[in-house]
């Protein structure tokens, strides 16, 4: 039975020159260290069907995501992790072999697509099948590249970017389309994901540590910390936790939460408006109260991943 929901491909690339011009041995070592990296950040709601080479793809049905940026921010996390094991993997080496020196020329790029799917279960893995499928696939093959200069990326097609909500952040990204045999013009959104890392290397952590705190409180939730994170971050959510009469929220940039955004927590005539200081998705988020007598708290939400939760 076809059901409906997001498509996503990480994809390893420059992985058939790096092969071809390297000692197979360490270059294998290499693909499967970050192979393994990118299994480990396919975090649920999103769920692998199968490797495929130098890819990893993953699906989530429709109501998987509370808010679409969240997987924008799987997307980025997974980024930057795989920045930081390539930059760690330069650095605790002092091989001359090809494979190593060409470390630096594999990246990484994301196809995201919303669709109709079906899962075929075989004794390996649960396959994916269905026009949509297909699709994605092919706009593995893009010029992307090519006409953009952008080489790592994610590309968000037009019925992703519509099921996910996320137009507003679309407006920072550039347009491209495609063209395919018997498939006609797709549209994508591009965001390149080495603004992302760049971004993510500049800022500070703003973290309240325990040691720290006037007081701390700790629950285990039996969810995956990207679903836990959308209840505590969504203002329908935050509401009802902060029983309060609304919660609107003030500046978001390009309709992403993120530091500097504002929670307004109305209880009647009462306007509490605790700013985002860090965000760092799905790790912990930390933000600024004012206090009576001009004074200020820092609150720091941390998720800790547990077995079950």
């Amino acid at each position: 039975m076809a059901e409906q929901g997001y498509l996503v491909i990480a994809d390893i690339t420059g992985y058939t020159a790096f092969l071809s011009s390297s000692e197979l041995e360490h270059a294998e070592d290499s693909l499967r260290s970050l192979i393994s990296l990118l299994i480990e950040q396919t975090k649920p709601p999103l769920v692998i069907s199968r490797l495929q080479g130098d890819a990893v793809i993953s699906y989530a049905p429709r109501a998987s995501f509370l808010q679409g940026q969240t997987l924008v921010e799987i997307i980025e996390n997974t980024y930057v992790a795989f920045r930081q094991a390539r930059e760690r993997m330069q650095l605790n080496t002092s091989c001359t072999c090809a494979a190593c020196q060409n470390i630096p020329n594999l990246d990484l790029k994301f196809l995201v697509h919303y669709g109709s799917y079906v899962l075929q279960p075989t004794p390996m893995y649960q396959e994916l099948v269905g026009n949509d499928v297909n699709l994605t696939h092919r706009l593995l093959k893009n010029r992307i590249t090519e006409l953009t200069g952008v080489k790592a990326y994610a590309a968000y097609t037009e019925p992703a970017v519509e099921a996910l909500g996320i137009r507003d952040f679309c407006i920072d990204m550039s347009q491209h389309t495609e063209s395919y045999e018997h498939l006609g013009e797709v549209l994508l959104y591009i965001q390149d994901l080495q603004r992302v890392w760049e971004r993510e290397r500049e800022r500070r952590r703003v973290l309240v540590e325990p040691a720290e705190a006037w007081f701390t409180v700790e629950t285990e939730i039996p969810a995956p910390p990207p679903l836990v994170w959308d209840y505590f971050t969504k203002p329908e959510y935050r509401k009802i936790m902060m029983d309060a009469d609304a919660m609107p929220v003030e500046n978001r940039l390009m309709g992403r939460t993120a530091p500097g955004t504002v929670y307004v927590c109305a209880h009647g005539d009462v306007r509490i408006r605790p700013a985002v200081l860090d965000w760092r998705p799905f790790e912990y988020y930390t933000f600024e109260t004012d206090m009576p007598m001009g004074t200020k708290s820092l609150v720091t939400v941390q998720f800790s991943p547990l077995d079950g939760g």
